[in-house]
């Protein structure tokens, strides 16, 4: 198969009738063959040739994911369109500039938007851009200077016979841009062949079949879940359901019912801090149910890990304690969840433990955008805790200068859309894509990722610290909902903790505080809570890597405030200037009211 619309077709072929997507309209719930979504996207093909579409002409899609996204990008693919994604969640607004830039940088001549709220908080950022020419409004109506369209348009047009000359492996699928956590947004430029590599790796890998499903909730906009969790499940004939919303994923799972799920570790560190609130509030003796489940679970699991023989009475105490308690657990998300993979930043290993001795086969990836975006992945049958494993058949990985991870095969980008020099600095003249990742091998071949070239903090002492992983373990904790660590070029570590608001309120209303957020913050009681924390963390961690000092920050970082990326990570320059002059306060040991000394 030459093209991504071409594997997509095969599926039509082989599967016409199993469900290919499902998803709700006004509560009521829908579900489309592969058939049924042929036909949609024979007629909005149709429909894009009658708005003069060509090879080679970019299509925007700002909208969160839905099945009209999968048809308007597989109509797109099919004439040898360009798709460009645009960053966008419900209740997270790209800002206008943003959504200008990449408008105007990729030279999108067809943008797709969700709705008519949407179409209205971008207005002003459509306007005098030359090669726009039509907006389609999958939900509403609204006037503009622009030709508008209605999706419900499109799908209801006859669907009539044509040729079309499906495009090849080596031309251009998408256009995705990463926002970075330094500098200006770059186009990512990938092929037909890179993504398609890719897809049907994973689906190997993964053993995906017709029976397997997902549930779509991570943003389409980024390649995890597109090619993740759309092309590698469309090419085998899988199922996509689709979340109502993000805050509704976990009842729309228990309905979905899905077999593979795709997390990041936030969405992780959430799920398994509700458990542990629900656990702490629970009476005692079920929590000393599930403490003791989890102390004889996590024996047989060492055990099991290390290739040593279990003795009989502790495999008898796990069978009940996994009847009693884990079994519970499992059936959380449908029931069916055989493997969940988790990609874009690493899991704090305590928690992939706990999930694993539950019976969870929780599994890690490695890859960026620039791959498609998959390079390594542990699989259920070859999961090392703690790696990312082995490296996807026909990529080649090594580790070159400064142990930073280089990147070669059929899955690495053409290069950044306008950007040659950037591309050339990316990319070397034997092909190695320079990650700026650092990592190893385990002596199993297996890639641990130890940190990021620019994230590294060098203390005034030489020290040379990874911050991911230490922030990694001071978020696992209910009471923090995100963590930077700051500490380049001065004498220690110190951080910056946004607490989790609802965890903090529970624990309040626990004990009997009565105050309002801003004033709990600032209470005695809390500070001394989360000092606690942040020295149980240190126990763990080397002299050099310890926090000193933190300060509580009320407002969350995010997208909408410019402190992280789309990506959810931490854009550290932008956060290191806002909070400048109160991290400076923490080495000039000011006893001030924000800061508390560990």
């Amino acid at each position: 198969m030459n093209s991504i619309y071409d594997a997509f077709l095969e599926a039509v072929q082989r599967y016409p009738n199993r469900t290919a997507l499902e998803y709700k309209r006004e509560g009521i719930n829908m579900k489309v063959s592969y058939q049924e979504l042929n036909e949609a996207v024979t007629a909005v093909i149709l429909s894009l040739k009658d708005l003069n579409l060509k090879k080679g002409d970019r299509v925007g899609i700002l909208s969160y994911n839905r099945p009209e996204w999968i048809i308007t990008d597989l109509a797109t693919l099919a004439l040898g369109g360009i798709v460009v994604p645009i960053y966008y969640m419900p209740g997270h607004l790209p800002p206008p500039e943003y959504v200008r830039y990449i408008l105007k940088d990729a030279g999108i001549k067809i943008l797709f938007i969700e709705n008519h709220e949407l179409y209205k908080n971008i207005e002003l950022a459509l306007e005098g851009l030359k090669d726009l020419e039509v907006i389609v409004l999958y939900e509403g109506f609204v006037q503009s200077p622009l030709k508008i369209e209605a999706f419900g348009n499109m799908l209801s047009r006859p669907v009539l016979y044509y040729l079309i000359k499906p495009p090849n492996g080596d031309d251009l699928a998408t256009i995705v841009y990463t926002s970075g956590t330094t500098g200006e947004p770059k186009g990512v430029m990938l092929t037909h062949n890179n993504i398609l590599s890719n897809a049907q790796t994973a689906g190997k890998r993964f053993h995906f079949t017709p029976e397997d499903s997902v549930i779509s909730y991570l943003p389409l906009a980024h390649m995890f879940e597109r090619t993740c969790g759309y092309y590698t499940v469309i090419i085998n004939g899988g199922k996509i359901g689709f979340a109502q919303d993000i805050t509704t994923v976990a009842q729309d799972a228990e309905e979905i019912k899905p077999t593979v799920v795709l997390a990041v570790p936030r969405v992780i560190e959430k799920v398994y801090n509700t458990v542990v609130q629900k656990i702490e509030g629970g009476s005692i003796l079920k929590k000393g149910l599930v403490l003791s489940a989890v102390k004889n679970l996590n024996e047989y699991a060492n055990l099991k890990y290390k290739n040593k023989p279990v003795p009989l009475w502790l495999k008898i105490k796990c069978s009940i304690f996994d009847k009693l308690v884990a079994s519970k657990f499992r059936k959380l998300g449908g029931g069916r969840i055989r493997a969940i993979i988790v990609g874009g930043a690493p899991l704090n290993r305590d928690i992939a433990k706990i999930l694993y001795i539950f019976g969870f086969n929780i599994v890690e990836g490695y890859g960026l955008t620039e791959t498609s975006p998959c390079v390594a992945c542990c699989t259920v049958e070859d999961n090392r805790l703690g790696t990312v494993g082995k490296p996807f058949e026909g990529v080649e990985v090594k580790i070159g200068e400064n142990d930073e991870i280089l990147v070669r095969g059929p899955n690495v980008m053409k290069g950044y859309l306008n950007k040659p020099e950037e591309t050339a600095q990316a990319i070397d003249k034997e092909g190695w894509l320079h990650t700026g990742d650092q990592g190893r091998f385990d002596e199993y071949g297996n890639l641990i990722i130890t940190g990021r070239i620019k994230e590294i903090i060098v203390t005034s002492g030489g020290k040379k610290i990874a911050p991911v992983p230490i922030e990694a373990k001071l978020t696992a904790n209910p009471f923090i909902e995100q963590a930077m660590l700051c500490g380049d070029k001065r004498s220690y570590i110190t951080a910056l903790i946004v607490p989790d608001r609802r965890a903090l309120e529970g624990y309040a209303k626990k004990v009997r505080l009565h105050y309002d957020y801003p004033a709990l913050l600032k209470s005695s009681e809390i500070k001394e809570l989360l000092r606690k924390e942040v020295a149980t963390v240190n126990e763990s961690l080397a002299q050099f890597e310890k926090i000193k000092a933190f300060i509580i920050i009320p407002e969350s970082f995010s997208v909408e405030n410019g402190l992280l990326t789309s990506t959810l990570k931490l854009k550290r320059n932008k956060i290191l200037t806002r909070y400048w002059d109160l991290i400076d306060q923490m080495y000039r040991k000011e006893k001030r009211e924000e800061i508390i000394y560990v």
